[in-house]
């Protein structure tokens, strides 16, 4: 009886990394409701500025941007429920949806951190087709970069500071 090969590692989305998106999400819909209140206060005080094609265009605007933001959110939460990755050596599979996906570390020209005020702030993934990978959000994301930079060349490594 054969015994399966078991991950070095699995990630996973971080709470803090939904709560953040959420929160950003939250600050976008303000800064609109704060857009239409100025064109809409604009349009009481004088009308012949801020006449009603701009207050309605904003509010079309405004409605039309957040839902689309609130769409895709909603898309992104059903996306990553089953969302992992999981490190092999010479291998990196990603689950999501039901279906996985295999990237073989020989396709992985690059590996990019992104350091944002000393906290690594996500990794890129150049790979030998000129496509990139952005991983960002994983609950133990140096852990992650980690896993996956010690089975790269060191040339192949690089630290950028944002």
């Amino acid at each position: 009886m054969t015994q399966a090969i078991q991950p070095d590692s699995t990630f996973t989305i971080s709470a803090e990394s939904l709560v953040q998106r959420k929160r950003n999400l939250l600050w976008g819909v303000g800064f609109s409701l704060l857009l239409v209140f100025l064109i809409g206060f604009g349009h009481l005080r004088r009308p012949e500025t801020y006449d009603e094609v701009l207050l309605w265009s904003v509010v079309g605007f405004v409605l039309l941007a957040n839902l689309v933001n609130y769409l895709r959110h909603r898309r992104y939460l059903r996306l990553i429920r089953d969302h992992r990755i999981e490190v092999y050596p010479g291998r990196v599979e990603f689950w999501s949806d039901g279906g996985k996906t295999v990237l073989n570390m020989s396709d992985i020209v690059a590996l990019t951190r992104y350091r944002k005020a000393g906290a690594l702030s996500h990794i890129q993934l150049r790979l030998t087709s000129g496509r990139g990978i952005r991983l960002e959000g994983y609950d133990d994301l140096d852990g992650l970069a980690g896993r996956l930079s010690e089975q790269m060349a060191p040339d192949h490594r690089v630290e950028r500071t944002l």
